[in-house]
């Protein structure tokens, strides 16, 4: 069902708040793809942060305008899909990666982070970033590594010290 000029007006603006509020924007060319598998894409967006719609080019062209990432409206053309995220981006990109690795009817056109135009085999540097909880995760292993060579040390000297009190015990029995 068409659009009248005050919803074509409404998403627009939702979709130029989106935009200025992402961290990562991506739009691929969806031709080829069946409903189902659309579906399957849109399911991304249930994840915290993320945002896909299909949006016609004039509309997305406007919403782009005034944003940090302009330059992409200029290569707009055929069906587009637009994906942004506003949190993780190594777990967007992996989500996204993933989907285009499973279909190859999906062509990703154009990708940027903060505002700044990456090659489109950049997703792969994204998607290898590690999540949050992931990074957090790490940074505390190498944080508790010291702690622990530092204990062995110390525990090392009494429990030598206790070995050695036995081996003398157990030579005069």
């Amino acid at each position: 069902m068409p659009l009248n000029l005050e919803q074509k007006k409404g998403l627009v603006k939702e979709v130029s708040e989106v935009i200025m509020n992402a961290d990562t924007l991506l739009t691929a060319d969806y031709r080829g793809l069946t409903a189902n598998q659309l579906g399957e894409f849109r399911k991304i967006a249930r994840n915290p942060g993320i945002y896909i719609k299909v949006v016609k080019n004039n509309m997305l062209k406007m919403a782009l305008k005034d944003s940090q990432y302009s330059s992409i409206g200029e290569k707009l053309t055929g069906p587009q899909i637009l994906a942004t995220s506003n949190d993780n981006p190594g777990e967007f990109a992996k989500l996204v990666k993933n989907f285009i690795d499973e279909h190859e009817n999906i062509e990703l056109k154009s990708l940027a982070y903060k505002g700044n135009e990456l090659d489109l085999v950049e997703i792969k540097k994204l998607a290898s970033l590690p999540t949050y909880e992931e990074a957090i995760s790490r940074l505390m292993s190498v944080m508790q590594a010291p702690i622990q060579k530092l204990m062995a040390t110390v525990n090392a000297v009494p429990a030598k010290m206790v070995r050695t009190l036995d081996a003398v015990k157990q030579s005069k029995n």
